[in-house]
């Protein structure tokens, strides 16, 4: 192993510690073109400066974050997630409203909105494509909350600015319409140079951009969202792919900490095998990899009949 490797594995043990990553889930060759990014930003020639002021300097390490996170997001992105959502939404609806019609909320507490939770949300496509859903469903915007995380600053600016290109809708099989964005060229762009090709953004309304409440955070922290109210819905697709098992092991501690029992739990297609189908029930709806949370757990199902039995 040469100097540069030697350097390259304190590297990735670094971004292994500190944010869970697996380097095998994005290739050496790109944490290499990350470090040398950093290197020329902050004007370094030498690996061994690099590594030593990576290991004090937050925003450094933060900038190296960033060139390794995998933007990787669309809206609607795996849309029969999205069919399901809204069926389980209206399933939940209606049976609220049976139950107050049978008069068996008297003792309960008053109506919460819906609570929902978009981890590792990226430049926002995925939360809002989560609020357009519950509004097409008939929800208004105050039948529901949304929280979205992401690690990436770069990203929560993007998202939280609302605008997109015409890509960030390429996962679509269907528009209804334009009610929800502004179609238009933005503030600025030169309009004027002969031959240049001006291409039109979506801007989001504000009522929906507005809705979605964006935190910056890291899920190997056990205090994130400690102050917020457990969700009825979480999303968190294709994150675990990315960390090695001890990085999984304590992100699917905080999933579990954060859903409500009988909440839904939206994961990657290759994610689906991670989840402990002791605390989790896989929903049994095409392409939607998703996971009801238990309202006990089986183990504790366990224990509990064989208290029983004991003083039986």
């Amino acid at each position: 192993m040469d100097y540069s490797e030697i350097i390259q594995n304190e590297v990735e043990t670094l971004l292994r510690q500190r944010i869970g990553l697996n380097s095998e889930s994005i290739g050496a060759q790109a944490i290499l073109r990350a470090v040398k990014k950093g290197m020329r930003q902050g004007k370094m020639q030498e690996l061994t400066d690099y590594l030593a002021s990576l290991r004090t300097s937050p925003a450094l390490f933060d900038a190296l974050v960033e060139s390794v996170v995998i933007p990787e997001t669309s809206f609607f992105r795996n849309r029969a997630a999205f069919v399901f959502l809204r069926q389980w939404v209206a399933n939940k609806v209606a049976s609220e409203v049976a139950s107050e019609v049978a008069g068996e909320v008297a003792s309960k507490p008053a109506h919460r909105p819906l609570r929902v939770l978009s981890l590792a949300c990226s430049t926002g496509e995925e939360p809002f494509s989560i609020a357009i859903t519950l509004l097409e469903e008939g929800l208004t915007l105050d039948d529901f909350h949304i929280d979205a995380v992401d690690i990436s600053a770069s990203a929560l600016k993007k998202a939280q600015e609302g605008i997109y290109s015409p890509y960030a809708f390429r996962r679509q099989t269907y528009r209804s319409g334009d009610k929800y964005f502004d179609l238009r060229v933005p503030e600025g762009a030169n309009t004027h140079r002969k031959g240049s090709r001006i291409t039109q953004r979506y801007f989001l309304i504000d009522s929906v951009r507005q809705k979605v409440s964006f935190h910056q955070g890291n899920v190997l922290d056990p205090m994130l969202l400690e102050d917020h109210l457990p969700y009825d819905v979480v999303f968190c697709r294709n994150l675990l792919i990315y960390f090695d098992q001890a990085a999984r092991d304590r992100t699917i501690t905080l999933l579990d900490r954060l859903l409500k029992p009988g909440g839904l739990l939206f994961v990657g297609y290759a994610e689906t095998e991670l989840i402990n189908i002791a605390n989790y029930q896989l929903v049994p709806y095409p392409q939607t990899f998703a996971y009801q949370k238990q309202l006990v757990p089986l183990v504790g199902l366990e224990k509990a009949k064989t208290s029983c039995l004991q003083e039986v």
